[in-house]
């Protein structure tokens, strides 16, 4: 007997979709129209849906998937069971959803998008295909440069019955993957995605979280980034790992509080998101050669 992992593209495209339209009419919102080629090039499914301000839960699908947004949204959520995320979303902003990946989204006004589900198989000739396929994590309100015409034309084939929709929405489905893929691997001249102001927005997110566990992918997430993009291009940009940069802004914060504040040292260490007192002294020891107490003595005496 086949597993699910084992059945034909087009029998996973097929499922994908159709769960992701079954969770959007719960929401109350539709799938206006789907679009998927005849064939063994079998790989790609197209959808087009519209939808009232929703609260929208996605069990995992067998397949990955991509949207674009035809309207601007404001977009709450992300994976299911991690913290939620705040975007502004303007028109044909994107968001990767690889299989297995439940989420949950809302969305506070009427909205149109389209999804392009995708096999791995969709792209499988080219270092462009693994850079898509193999992202780990989704990647959220990306903008990315040529799709707005690419977009509107797959919105077009979907929205207006004609010969050959199937074949040109496949067409131009595997196009917009290609683009959206090597927009991942930012190819030829392309700079770090870590600009001076997404740095600064990890700086913000990581002082606004630091008394939680902050991992790896939820860093990933605010630069917009795979996790494995994300952590080659924070060691290009920073010269340091994204656990080293948080142990940094930890400490840094520690030292202000104890510097400038009378409260203990372990309301220190649960503040600045050290597992206990022990953890914040080890960390003092390790990186900067004293502990709490010492330090804040050394100042207090300074002062």
């Amino acid at each position: 007997m086949k597993s699910e992992a084992d059945a034909e593209p087009r029998t996973l495209l097929r499922h994908g979709a159709d769960a992701y339209a079954q969770a959007l009419a719960t929401a109350g919102g539709k799938q206006l129209e789907t679009q998927m080629r005849q064939g063994a090039r079998t790989a790609v499914c197209a959808a087009i849906y519209a939808s009232p301000p929703y609260n929208l839960t996605v069990p995992p699908l067998a397949v990955a998937r991509l949207s674009v947004n035809l309207t601007r949204a404001r977009v709450s959520g992300g994976v299911e069971g991690e913290r939620q995320r705040f975007y502004e979303a303007p028109r044909y902003s994107t968001f990767l959803v690889p299989a297995g990946v439940p989420t949950k989204w809302q969305k506070e006004a009427p909205s149109r998008h389209v999804n392009i589900y995708f096999h791995p198989e969709a792209l499988d000739n080219g270092s462009d295909g693994g850079a898509l396929c193999e992202a780990h994590g989704p990647v959220c309100n990306v903008q990315v440069v040529g799709i707005r015409q690419l977009t509107d034309q797959l919105a077009q084939e979907l929205d207006t019955p004609g010969p050959w929709n199937a074949e040109a929405a496949d067409s131009l489905a595997r196009l917009l993957l290609v683009r959206f893929a090597r927009h991942l691997r930012q190819p030829g001249t392309s700079t770090n995605p870590l600009t001076q102001k997404t740095m600064k927005s990890l700086r913000d997110y990581i002082a606004a979280n630091l008394s939680e566990r902050i991992l790896v992918a939820d860093l990933a997430r605010e630069a917009s980034l795979s996790t494995n993009r994300f952590a080659q291009a924070f060691s290009e940009h920073a010269r340091q790992t994204p656990h080293q940069f948080v142990l940094e802004l930890r400490l840094e914060r520690a030292m202000q509080l104890l510097r400038g504040s009378s409260i203990n040292v372990a309301e220190v260490a649960h503040d600045c998101g050290f597992a206990n007192q022990q953890h914040l002294c080890n960390a003092m020891r390790r990186m900067l050669g004293t502990t709490p107490i010492a330090y804040r003595s050394a100042h207090k005496r300074d002062g």
